[in-house]
């Protein structure tokens, strides 16, 4: 039987899937205390925040949502990145972090409805930012 804590871990977790511009799953097996401190940083300073949770919760929250598809990729270590507003600025931050850090690696990924794979989340992060894709669009417009 589930404890209360689980049932309210699960509800929060469902609420930022629905409510998420982006997740991403990224492997950070073999990383230091100080490095996942600096990705995490990183991370919140490009919009989103990055959580680690059991696997079998985060199954549980995105059973369901559009978002299901993530389930596929719940398997060993995860970093659980949740973008709040644009959901490809922080996947800029993490391709840059894993550049120099080689134990980080794309495990999969939601993007404005779409679930991608790692070379998926690879093409998301050399995406130029949602900004200058309007601006381009506006610029061919006018």
């Amino acid at each position: 039987m589930p404890t209360q804590e689980k049932i309210e871990t699960v509800a929060e977790l469902r609420q930022r899937v629905e409510s998420a511009a982006g997740i991403y799953l990224a492997e950070y097996k073999g990383l230091s205390v100080k490095d996942i401190s600096d990705l995490r940083k990183q991370v919140r300073k490009s919009g989103a925040q990055m959580i680690v949770v059991k696997n079998r919760l985060l199954n549980l929250a995105v059973a369901g949502t559009a978002a299901e598809g993530l389930q596929a990729y719940l398997k060993g270590p995860n970093a659980v990145i949740f973008c709040d507003s644009d959901g490809v600025a922080p996947a800029k931050t993490i391709a840059e972090f894993a550049r120099t850090h080689d134990v980080v690696t794309w495990k999969g990924g939601f993007v404005e409805g779409a679930v991608f794979d790692a070379a998926g989340m690879e093409r998301v992060a050399e995406l130029p930012p949602k900004q200058e894709l309007i601006a381009a669009v506006v610029g061919g417009v006018a």
